[in-house]
């Protein structure tokens, strides 16, 4: 029996598609169409947040989904590896591409991490909840820096990265995904009514490949109307 649940996919594909449009504008102003200020301006922060708040809750509900009943540690270890090779690789080519801000630890680098700290808690939604509230909480109160642990290592990293994602508050998000798959709420799936139009669901269920495959997508694409406007 799947333990999928449609509004969960269709979580994920309302992120994916906010991603790809936030990555779209960004390109735009990066070739120089557009002078708006992305992605840290007023506006476009919330947007980000919008986007990793739906994939971070995403994120801990399917950990509770997959493993509230035991951990299948060699389904974890295949995600896990597919993942954290992703970012190795998305670490590498920002290398090469922009060095003064190239990325060390984005979103597939945070995913990775969360679900190796959050699998534990996976069938434990309670808990997990007070954990998600309490690390949210701290932050707000700046207890903790959102650049921790690498506040220890700071001057040896670019001083702005291209994409960064803070274990703080971030890790909160997860726990409360955990918490959040667990209600009655999202057990009724509310928006199974519509799952007979599947591919509502799609994207959200091939997230990773498109996450990774649309950025350079737009990049070849605007890099050729970019040579061939100059030819």
């Amino acid at each position: 029996m799947s333990n999928r649940i449609f509004s969960i996919d269709v979580l994920r594909t309302f992120a994916i598609v906010l991603m790809v449009i936030f990555h779209f504008i960004y390109d735009l102003k990066f070739f120089g169409y557009v002078d708006w200020d992305t992605p840290d301006g007023d506006g476009w922060r919330s947007f980000r947040h919008l986007i990793l708040i739906s994939f971070f809750i995403c994120l801990g509900a399917s950990l509770h989904l997959s493993y509230k009943r035991e951990i299948d540690w060699r389904k974890f270890t295949k995600r896990l590896v597919q993942i954290s090779l992703s970012a190795l690789a998305i670490t590498l080519v920002s290398l090469l591409t922009v060095p003064q801000n190239y990325i060390y630890f984005g979103v597939l680098h945070f995913i990775a991490v969360a679900s190796l700290i959050c699998i534990y808690f996976a069938n434990k939604p309670r808990i997990s909840l007070l954990i998600g509230l309490f690390i949210v909480m701290i932050f707000n109160m700046n207890w903790v820096s959102s650049l921790w642990p690498f506040t220890h290592i700071r001057e040896s990293l670019p001083r702005y990265s291209n994409d960064y994602v803070g274990l703080f508050p971030w890790l909160g998000t997860v726990f409360i995904g955990i918490w959040f798959a667990s209600t009655s709420f999202l057990k009724n799936d509310p928006l199974k009514q519509f799952n007979k139009h599947a591919w509502i669901a799609w994207p959200g269920k091939h997230s990773l490949v498109i996450y990774l495959v649309h950025q350079p997508l737009f990049f070849i694409i605007f890099g050729a109307i970019a040579y061939l406007s100059s030819s």
